[in-house]
């Protein structure tokens, strides 16, 4: 195949990194007088090539094409559908070294291939301080070379170079003068691509005011280096269109200029095609981070694995870096790990798709939603026009209305950026869905967004800081939460005041309620919402939540009329104390959790409590479904029969089977299902028995957590230590080390054996039909440090404990907040 050879100037721009940027600098330059033809996008493969040489007609200027040289051979195939006579070589680096050889060497061997195939006698402009370009095969060439840089000595040099507001400023010597420009976007690897252009558009006799206007008016290309002010008044760098170490490292030096005083976090997916370089590029990257003050790293894909290992290596903190197999997982912590002022740069190559996580972080936190608290009279743009542009912008017709409608007010470039194809945008605040049309307000400022306050003949929006999000056209406003307490705490909410210590990081409304204050009519449910500024509860009515935590044992008929709207959010249902022996007998299944379980069986008379008693010196008898210790006896064996106890201190001796049977009779619960349960002999010389209580809740992961742990001992001699026969509650590590001994290492070994085994026993617990999300266990161990699962707990004491002493209230900071993460991440936020 013959190719097309022409008299006018042929760019052609090929390179490791820049390609993209460099034609568009070019072409910003050119375009001012001369009618050009360019490829578009990332349409750089030979058949894009192709197309552009058949579209070529005598009314063009000048050519200006990017050639993508990724796999062998690809530089002829380009240069046999139009031959380059000015060729630009930006870098020769490690992007698709896996196709290209596996070798600097072997990519600037390839990369060569279009000064082979270039016009013998053209011009060629390469990078003087990439010293890869060194590798360049340049001995055939007759043409002139030019060289560009920033450090070496140049035929064009960027002198005084400076991060200012929008870009960067730099000074080039043209014809003997000092030349001032500036450019739109950041990174000294783009002052290299916008020195190709200065080169080639002086070369071809435009002047330096053409060149200074036309670097102005360059326009980024998308997903390169493009910023974004969130509304946060963070920063967000996209720069996902490819990725390989050259270009990481030129988008993580962007960011430290940038993002000065900011948390910085840096989002990377995996690089791609780096063939045998791929675990030393990555690290290679981690130990770049290292020094870069980063205040967190977060990893994604196969190969991003080894950025973790390089910058632990290279002495990185390993509790701020995180890899993650899972796109959502990264997300979700990411949206806990973004803080008012944070800086955040996503990159990755192509097929990581990790413009997902610059959507997911925009449609979050890029827009600015106001709440209209009164009925505002904007000043809008007419009817006519308002009408036209939809029309416009959806192709299709949208009718006049004479009629009072909802709207939502929002600018035209924030619906460019929306990129929704509808004239309205759906509202869902909990289960409350309300289809709003658009009305464009120029007046508002880009990204600010204003909904209605009332939403309903009954709901109104409560003037509270709220989150969002959006997903195609609809606007999800919240969270909404709410959480069904008994009535003690509606009658005196300020009781639930502690829960609501950490509300900044949950946002949104919270709302307290009974369950005979839902109206299932109306889909609505009055209560106190908490107020933030003046920490205290209003009254309100509000539509159903998007999660509820349960805290009342709610009846059957309304927790099936709230899951068929709100689906499976609700948890901590069923509410109330576990069945002893059910759960009993499924944990005794459950090979690893049994290992764990005192000795237990029903107890259906006189013989069944005495056949334990063979195998064991002392039971407790236990009713299955009471709690707070009623019910509860102690029988030990004596040298002359049995000792009785109950929970009040009252012993009696008893001598025969006949009389066991009879203070049987006489004192176990009538109508009460009991267990017999072997006593776990605890090391304690004073004889005060000790409990231990571990807390675990779900938190913004969706995950089990540990929250704390605290140990309870009772009075001497009592048979249980709950708070009517407590002698004292302490912190469980304090007790591990004080009457078993434990160091400080082994502490914190115990407390996680102890966390692992009883998450696995909610797992089970999960399984078997609970919807759970915080919850306790109460543990014994043994004079061998083994510990014992005594029984969980799903209606334990939380705010009653703020009216306790100082021990029953030490835990409850740690505990109290937790669940609303839980609840907020099931509410979509």
């Amino acid at each position: 195949m013959n190719p097309l050879i022409l008299d006018i100037p042929v760019i052609a721009v090929t390179g490791s990194n820049g390609k993209t940027t460099t034609r568009e600098f070019i072409a910003a330059i050119l375009e001012q007088k001369w009618e050009i033809l360019k490829n578009t996008g990332n349409k750089n493969l030979p058949n894009n090539t192709q197309q552009i040489a058949e579209s070529y007609n005598p009314s063009v200027d000048a050519i200006v094409l990017e050639l993508g040289m990724g796999k062998q051979g690809a530089g002829e195939k380009h240069c046999s559908h139009v031959q380059p006579n000015i060729s630009i070589i930006t870098n020769v680096a490690t992007a698709h070294y896996g196709n290209l050889g596996n070798s600097i060497e072997s990519t600037a061997r390839f990369k060569s291939a279009l000064i082979k195939h270039m016009k013998p006698d053209g011009m060629l402009l390469i990078n003087n301080d990439d010293e890869n370009s060194k590798l360049l095969d340049t001995s055939t060439f007759k043409g002139r070379i030019i060289t560009v840089g920033t450090d070496k000595q140049s035929d064009y040099n960027a002198k005084d170079i400076k991060y200012v507001k929008g870009g960067m400023k730099f000074t080039v010597t043209l014809d003997d003068q000092q030349l001032a420009l500036f450019i739109p976007t950041f990174g000294l690897h783009n002052i290299h691509n916008a020195l190709f252009a200065v080169a080639v558009s002086h070369e071809m006799g435009f002047t330096p005011s053409e060149i200074r206007e036309g670097l102005a008016k360059f326009q980024v290309p998308i997903k390169r280096l493009n910023i974004m002010e969130l509304s946060n008044q963070s920063l967000l760098i996209d720069d996902t269109v490819n990725a390989n170490p050259q270009s990481v490292k030129a988008a993580i030096d962007v960011q430290e200029k940038l993002g000065k005083g900011k948390k910085k976090i840096v989002v990377l997916g995996s690089m791609l095609e780096l063939g045998d370089h791929t675990e030393e590029g990555h690290k290679e990257i981690g130990a770049y981070l290292t020094h870069k003050q980063v205040d967190a790293i977060f990893t994604y894909g196969k190969g991003a694995k080894w950025i973790k290992e390089g910058a632990i290596d290279a002495g990185y903190d390993p509790n701020k870096v995180i890899h993650f197999k899972h796109r959502s997982d990264m997300h979700r912590e990411l949206k806990n790990s973004i803080e008012d002022s944070s800086s955040i740069l996503v990159k990755g190559s192509s097929a990581m798709n990790m413009i997902k996580t610059v959507k997911y972080i925009k449609d979050r936190y890029f827009y600015s939603i106001k709440v209209s608290n009164k009925d505002k009279k904007f000043s809008l743009m007419s009817l006519d026009k308002t009408v036209k542009y939809l029309k416009d912008r959806f192709f299709y017709l949208i009718k006049h209305s004479n009629k009072d409608e909802n709207l939502i007010y929002l600018n035209s470039q924030t619906l460019q950026h929306l990129d929704i194809k509808t004239a309205y945008i759906k509202l869902h605040f909990g289960q409350l869905t309300k289809k709003l049309k658009i009305s464009i307000n120029n007046k508002l400022k880009t990204g600010e967004i204003i909904v209605p306050q009332r939403l309903s003949e009954h709901i109104t929006i409560p003037p509270l800081p709220y989150e969002y999000y959006f997903m195609n056209n609809q606007l999800f406003l919240g969270p909404v939460i709410g959480m069904v307490v008994y009535q003690r705490y509606m009658n005196d909410p300020n009781q639930q005041l502690l829960r609501f210590a950490n509300y900044s990081k949950i946002k949104g409304l919270i709302f307290l309620f009974s369950p005979d204050l839902l109206n299932k009519q109306n889909k609505t449910i009055s209560g106190y919402y908490y107020d933030p500024k003046t920490k205290s509860f209003i009254w309100g009515t509000f539509p159903l939540p998007c999660a509820i935590f349960n805290r009342i044992p709610l009846r059957k008929s309304r927790y099936k009329f709230l899951k068929k709207h709100l689906g499976d959010t609700i948890f901590n249902y069923p509410y109330g104390n576990s069945n002893k022996l059910e759960f009993w007998n499924i944990m005794s299944k459950q090979a690893v959790i049994r290992n764990h379980l005192p000795r237990t069986k029903e107890y259906k008379n006189v013989n069944s409590l005495l056949k334990s008693l063979k195998s064991c010196d002392s039971v407790y008898l236990k009713p299955a479904t009471m709690a707070g210790g009623n019910g509860i006896f102690h029988v030990k064996k004596i040298n002359k029969g049995y000792l009785w106890s109950d929970i009040l201190g009252k012993q009696i001796e008893i001598k025969s089977k006949d009389a066991l049977a009879q203070t049987l009779k006489d004192n176990l619960v009538k109508n009460k299902t009991y267990i017999v349960q072997k006593e776990i002999p605890t090391f304690n010389e004073k004889q005060n028995k000790i409990d231990f209580r571990i807390y675990l809740q779900k938190d913004y992961t969706k995950n089990w957590r540990f929250s704390g742990i605290e140990t309870k001992v009772g009075q001497k001699n009592s048979i249980i230590a709950n708070s009517k026969n407590r002698k004292s509650i302490i912190p469980g590590e304090q007790a591990l080390k004080k009457f078993y001994g434990l160091n400080e290492d082994e502490t914190k070994q115990k407390i996680e054996e102890m966390t692992q085994v009883c998450i696995r026993t909610l797992k089970v617990m999960e399984k078997t039909g609970s919807k759970l999300g915080d919850a306790c266990l109460d543990l014994v161990m043994d004079k061998n440090r083994k510990f014992w699962i005594l029984e969980p707990q799903i209606n334990y004491a939380a705010e009653i404990k703020s009216a306790r002493d100082e021990g029953e209230r030490r835990v409850l900071p740690l505990i109290l907040p937790t669940p609303f993460e839980y609840a907020k991440v099931l509410s979509g936020f």
